[in-house]
């Protein structure tokens, strides 16, 4: 099954790679607890692994729904947006060849629209969510 530190570690990568520095900081949720999103002042993502479309046929890959609430920086909202859009691609990107923590993925695909705004909180951070339904090996 897929679990939050496998969907956090993927991104965590993937941000490095486009050389996010800090890197934002990373909770499991909920997405709607105001403690933890007073824990970092910069850069937050807020992963909800889910309920999603549950298991195929042959019962050899789940489906659950992931959701991503990215957040930037207070008054920055290209910053909050393009986070949202990094997380985004990073994650369209996945296919059949990659392996997250020894579990293959076949595919993750939007369930819905491209990330899009959710709120400006009382920080002045702009929330931008997407949801996403990814295909993974059941384990």
């Amino acid at each position: 099954m897929l679990q939050y530190a496998d969907v956090s570690g993927y991104l965590t990568t993937a941000l490095e790679a486009l050389q996010y520095d800090p890197l934002p900081y990373f909770d499991p949720g909920p997405a709607s607890d105001a403690v933890i999103q007073d824990l970092s002042p910069n850069m937050m993502v807020i992963v909800t692994v889910g309920g999603g479309s549950g298991l195929d046929s042959e019962e050899l890959f789940d489906r659950p729904g992931i959701q991503i609430r990215a957040i930037g920086p207070q008054t920055d909202y290209a910053g909050a947006e393009q986070l949202a859009q990094d997380i985004d691609r990073a994650l369209v990107a996945l296919d059949s060849s990659q392996s997250i923590n020894g579990k293959w993925t076949l595919s993750v695909v939007r369930s819905g629209g491209s990330p899009s705004l959710l709120l400006k909180d009382d920080g002045e951070r702009y929330h931008f969510t997407c949801n996403y339904i990814w295909e993974v090996e059941y384990q």
